[in-house]
């Protein structure tokens, strides 16, 4: 039997970690040390995040720390 274990991807770039992914949020949010997501996110995070977001593809996968779908 296989099965699949999925969550919402995580990245860290510049200085951030945030998720962003279809796995239960569509919109990326920035996340504290301990993982939680902080309540608001502001220019400044948004501002990284367009960056992020301009890199090609396999680029941005390059700064996935943990998350998305992993097989067991």
């Amino acid at each position: 039997m296989i099965g699949f274990l999925c969550s919402t991807p995580v990245y860290k770039y510049k200085g951030w970690t945030f998720q962003y992914g279809s796995y239960g949020s569509c919109e990326p949010w920035p996340l504290k040390k301990d993982g939680e997501l902080y309540k608001r996110a502001g220019k400044r995070f948004y501002d990284v995040f367009s960056e992020w977001w301009d890199l090609p593809e396999e680029e941005q996968e390059a700064y996935r720390v943990g998350g998305g779908c992993e097989r067991f």
